[in-house]
């Protein structure tokens, strides 16, 4: 009898072994080649199905850039604050030059006083508008009296290098909404489906057109269907995903869970005939 894939209950798996079965089947086909296979018409849809199930096992919950955020964000509320700061404490200086360039800041400053409280956007909103008053023709003599210059230009910069940070972050926003909308039971279907089609194929070839390419991948695979068969045959999970069920009062596991309209191999005999392993 021919050597051929043998069959097993896949819906048992929990959606993180199943990504991990069919990643190492899938490189087994680029070992083997899908040329090689026969099986160019299913390859390229498995690949995508295999990276697409594998992007939703590692979902990942937070942002890569919170703490770059926090930190220029920290850059610029100091800027702010010693802004502020330095023009406060000239209100009192017995310097009159340097009391009368505070004395001019102070009031058109005074809105910006709290904004390192404020949220990240009204912040950057905000941060404008103080440089505005900082660079407008009639402060640049005061600021510069009072050294704030250098300040001054790390303000602009400081809230510049905010707002490209915050950009990215809005750049993974969107990449993680994308990750959200993919549905993993889909996935896992898409993935068994495909994979069961390529089985037929293989099947089908190393009965009527074998070869030293298929007979390695049927030995390979075989071997892991093992490993993976009785994984999920001692496992339970709370999972109420189909990927992870295990058969219920009533259903039998092994073959019937496999899709029923899923293609069997047609060697001249009634249903399929592939191994279960059990």
């Amino acid at each position: 009898m021919p050597n051929k894939i043998r069959n097993f209950g896949m819906a048992r798996m929990a959606l993180g072994s199943c990504a991990d079965f069919h990643d190492k089947v899938n490189g087994f086909i680029t070992e083997a080649t899908p040329e090689a296979l026969h099986i160019e018409a299913y390859s390229s849809s498995y690949t995508k199905a295999v990276q697409q199930l594998a992007l939703v096992v590692n979902r990942q919950p937070a942002f890569v850039v919170t703490k770059a955020l926090k930190d220029a964000d920290y850059v610029r509320d100091r800027a702010c604050g010693t802004i502020n700061s330095v023009i406060n404490a000239y209100r009192t200086s017995p310097v009159e030059e340097k009391r009368a360039a505070a004395e001019l800041l102070s009031p058109q400053l005074s809105p910006y006083k709290a904004i390192r409280h404020h949220k990240y956007s009204k912040q950057t909103a905000e941060v404008k508008g103080m440089y505005a008053v900082l660079t407008a023709e009639k402060n640049t003599a005061a600021v510069t009296l009072l050294g704030l210059d250098p300040e001054t230009a790390m303000l602009l910069k400081a809230n510049q290098n905010f707002e490209k940070i915050f950009l990215e972050k809005a750049a993974e926003a969107s990449e993680k909404a994308k990750l959200r909308a993919l549905n993993s039971d889909t996935l896992v279907k898409e993935a068994n489906g495909l994979f069961e089609s390529i089985v037929d194929v293989v099947n089908a070839y190393a009965i009527v057109q074998t070869s030293d390419e298929i007979e390695n991948f049927i030995e390979k695979l075989n071997g892991i269907i093992e490993v993976y068969a009785s994984e999920a045959g001692s496992s339970t999970s709370s999972s109420d995903t189909d990927a992870d069920k295990t058969p219920t009062d009533g259903e039998e596991g092994g073959e019937d869970d496999v899709e029923p309209d899923q293609p069997t191999v047609d060697d001249g005999e009634e249903g399929d005939d592939r191994p279960v392993v059990q």
